[in-house]
């Protein structure tokens, strides 16, 4: 370059001798080198700068392969050089022309088959071929040429007509190695994305054609995240659906922490599966996703159903059961996605959304579960399922410390919305409905939005069921528990707001607030309905219920159940709403009895005397009684019951510093022993 500008400078210099010598030096150099110009770059279209041709349209090393319509059918190619071959080497055509069919769309490319020569098809491009012009034609004449040349890349990447980028399997090329997986794929491993790496279905042979069997394909990409410590599973879209016949594997037996992410593209909370583009077509008869064992994977915008597009429905979402060594599924996190499982109206066949058998924080956010049992979070393994893949646990474990926030829950009502039994530190908010609905309400479903079996603790409910005819049924203990809702129920007569159904249920420091949408009153809005004998509760301690409209709010018998501990009821706080200020309330029982408080007047910090009450049984075992409630409209006034044989004396005191005149009612009492 730099003496070919200091012969143009030479040049300009002797222009002030003579024109005529710089004209003739200037002619010579550009038709010196007129020919290695024409033979690189096709010919530009009028008006066409030929540059910006060129620097458009490279296909592997050079420019070239410009086809332009001939006479007839003929179509004439430039000259052009490209990679071709496996090593890769540079191939050379020197132009010419190809005869194409008539009254067709003829496709012409680089044949990576004929050492890259070109040829020309009516059917399309095909992976590995380097696409040039497409080519319309008449019956005897190219009526449309339209360039497909583009940047093509060296073998063994190739470019298809498409753009999809196809790899050539076994090469070694370019530091890639390549190996072909179980679904015929060709897999790039020694490729690291370092902020991430990322495992496409598709790239491990996932068809998302409702068709064929995409699990083998699943399960590669899964194993290759866990492989290199981690990564997306990542579920585009497709044409169809991703049909999953056989259960995806991720166990673990050692608990490990995979670090796996699930992820869809097209999902969030709300609306229906089958309006996904990456839709799971759950095909397994049994489980959909096996996470038993495992520790922090993830689900992310995942779409399923079983219920369009299968044979053999799946009956659950997501599995997730502790494995005998005592490895818990762990950390599982499901966050904006869809499992639409089939549904049952009778029978003992069930399905379920998520089944979460001994894990433990787990977390699951803005999610959509369809099932016969929506969640079903169990210390035991309540409805006898197994994993194919891990030796499971026995017995009682600990299930605690799971978050299901922002949940919505769809059932036909053959089960709850919600099933927790033994469990702890639980969150539950959201909202359920219930299909199974009717005037009157069938005999066959399930009466309960939701469910708590065999002692739960510290449980954190804010939900709004409706179709169910109640909200809750409360089995064994629930104790430091906050309860509150809204329920709809749609069959009348509405049910209990909950119904307690085990004798020896104890309630401790526990918050009940459930709000009845509809005016209809429910009889015994919380009610002891434990049958048999004996019947009733065992302990009522420090509990508040909200009535709200509901007249006769509370209706728990306390005092049958002898297992030779305390039997009590203290602590007891109740409102209403509107105009129902003092609902009914009882604890009524054998050994309970009630007495009159007049309408009179207390003064500060004195106490008045009751009407005695004279009677006989265990009742009125010798020792103390003592009773200490506060209601809404006894707001500072302590009631204690002293007895001296069969003779009780109530007593209700003020403790306040102010005068309190409460209403005349009813106030029911049991011996504490």
């Amino acid at each position: 370059m730099v003496k070919i500008m200091n012969d143009k400078c030479r040049i300009m210099n002797r222009t002030k001798h003579g024109r005529t010598v710089m004209m003739s030096v200037a002619f010579a150099f550009v038709f010196g080198h007129a020919a290695l110009l024409l033979s690189q770059q096709p010919q530009a279209s009028a008006g066409t700068p030929l540059y910006a041709v060129n620097a458009k349209y490279v296909n592997g090393m050079a420019p070239g392969y410009w086809a332009t319509a001939g006479s007839g059918l003929a179509l004439n190619l430039s000259s052009g050089t490209a990679y071709c071959g496996n090593p890769p080497a540079p191939v050379t055509y020197a132009g010419g022309a190809l005869t194409l069919s008539p009254t067709s769309t003829n496709y012409i490319y680089l044949d990576p088959a004929a050492n890259c020569a070109p040829a020309a098809n009516t059917s399309g491009f095909s992976a590995g071929q380097i696409p040039v012009a497409e080519v319309v034609t008449g019956a005897s004449s190219i009526s449309a040429v339209t360039d497909e040349r583009t940047w093509s890349s060296p073998n063994p990447a190739a470019m298809s007509g498409s753009g999809a980028v196809q790899i050539s399997s076994l090469g070694t090329n370019q530091n890639i190695t390549l190996a072909p997986s179980g679904t015929g794929a060709s897999v790039v491993t020694n490729l690291e994305d370092k902020g991430g790496q990322v495992f496409n279905v598709k790239a491990y042979g996932a068809k998302g054609d409702g068709a064929t069997n995409d699990s083998p394909a699943f399960q590669a990409a899964y194993n290759a995240a866990v492989a290199v410590g981690g990564g997306t599973v990542l579920i585009p879209p497709s044409a169809s659906c991703y049909l999953l016949s056989t259960a995806i594997n991720m166990t673990s037996t050692t608990g490990a922490m995979q670090q796996v992410i699930i992820e869809g593209t097209t999902r969030g909370h709300g609306g229906v599966a089958s309006g996904a583009t990456d839709l799971i077509c759950a095909n397994t008869g049994g489980i959909l996703f096996d996470v038993s064992g495992s520790d922090g994977i993830t689900f992310k915008n995942v779409a399923a159903t079983s219920q369009s597009g299968v044979t053999t429905p799946s009956l659950i979402g997501i599995y997730a059961a502790r494995d005998s060594s005592n490895a818990g599924a762990q950390g599982i996190k499901v966050i904006d996605s869809t499992f639409d499982m089939v549904t049952h109206s009778s029978g003992t066949t069930y399905s379920f959304g998520a089944y979460l058998y001994g894990s433990e924080d787990d977390y699951f956010t803005r999610d959509n579960f369809t099932a016969d049992y929506p969640l079903m979070v169990s210390a035991t393994n309540a409805f006898s399922q197994n994993s194919a893949f891990i030796t499971e646990a026995t017995g009682t474990q600990s299930e605690t410390q799971d978050s299901f926030t922002d949940m919505e829950f769809l059932s036909s009502g053959l089960g709850p919305f919600a099933y927790f039994s033994g469990t702890g530190n639980m969150t539950l908010t959201g909202h359920g409905w219930n299909t199974g609905q009717a005037n009157p309400y069938p005999v066959a479903l399930y009466n309960y939005a939701l469910e708590f079996l065999n002692g739960n603790a510290t449980m954190n409910v804010n939900f709004r069921q409706e179709g169910y005819p109640g909200f809750a049924s409360v089995d064994l203990f629930l104790k430091n528990s906050r309860i509150y809702g809204t329920s709809a129920p749609a069959a009348t007569p509405p049910l209990h707001g909950i119904e307690f159904t085990d004798a020896s249920a104890t309630l401790e420091g526990d918050q009940f607030h459930i709000a009845d949408e509809y005016s209809a009153a429910s009889s015994n809005y919380y009610y002891d309905a434990s049958a048999g004998s004996p019947t009733g509760v065992a302990i009522v301690d420090n509990v508040s219920f909200y009535c709200g409209m509901e007249t006769n709010c509370v209706n728990i018998p306390i005092g049958n159940y002898v297992t030779g501990g305390a039997l009590y009821w203290k602590d007891v706080r109740w409102s209403g709403a509107g105009t129902n200020e003092y609902p009914v309330i009882s604890f009524g029982g054998p050994i309970t009895g009630s007495f009159t408080v007049p309408n009179t007047a207390i003064a500060a910090s004195t106490c008045t005397s009751l009407s005695n009450i004279t009677g006989t049984g265990a009742g009125y075992a010798a020792g103390s009684a003592f009773i200490a409630i506060s209601p809404a409209n006894y707001n500072g006034i302590l009631f204690s019951v002293g007895n001296a044989g069969s003779i009780l004396y109530p007593e209700a005191c003020n403790v306040t510093s102010g005068s309190i005149t409460p209403p005349a009612t009813t106030v029911y009492w049991r011996i504490r022993q």
